[in-house]
Formats: structure tokens, sequence, C-alpha cells
């Protein structure tokens, strides 16, 4: 079993950070409904730009790799962000064109 330190030293697993997180996640899509009674992106302020997720500011990776594990169920790094804006600023926004073929 992998484990990651936190920012005070303590090892945790990622079994147990994995929970973290969806729990975190759970609670920050049940305050912002609290907050505004319906989902929609933090980016665009739109409620058309759907799917919506959850996404953290500072990555899992990130928080696992420098020993900062607890900010990965930090609710302050984590937004609610249309599905495009998340891939975008994950690096994930690739587009294809017919001249790479």
């Amino acid at each position: 079993m992998n484990y990651y330190k936190t920012s005070d030293g303590k090892r945790v697993s990622k079994t147990f950070i994995d929970g973290q997180v969806k729990k975190a996640k759970e609670a920050k899509i049940h305050k912002h409904m609290q907050l505004y009674g319906y989902m929609f992106c933090t980016e665009c302020r739109r409620n058309d730009c759907k799917p919506i997720d959850c996404a953290h500011i500072v990555s899992v990776d990130e928080c696992q790799k420098t020993g900062r594990s607890e900010l990965a169920w930090d609710l302050d790094n984590i937004k609610i962000i249309g599905r495009s804006h998340h891939q975008k600023m994950d690096g994930l926004d690739l587009k294809f064109s017919k001249d790479i073929f």
C-alpha cells in the first residue's frame, strides 16, 4: 500500500486520501447547493457549461508528492467548474487538427 506524508509529518494511505477527497467533493457540492440552490460553472458563471466537475486547484498528485496530502481534501483547494474548463485547467484540452496526420 502507498503512503504519503501530510504537512505535519503524518503518514496516510492512498485509500485514506481517496476517501477524504470523496467526502470533500461531496461537502463542496453540498455547500455550493446551499449557497446558490443550483449547480453552475464558477469559471464562466453559467449553468449550461455541463457536466460540472469538482476540480483541484493543486492536484491530488502534487499534494502527495510535496508532502501536503491534507491539501487534497481541503475545500478551499476544490472548485466547481464545467468539464471543458476542468480539462483546460489540467492541460487536457487537446485539439487535433487535420494537418497532424
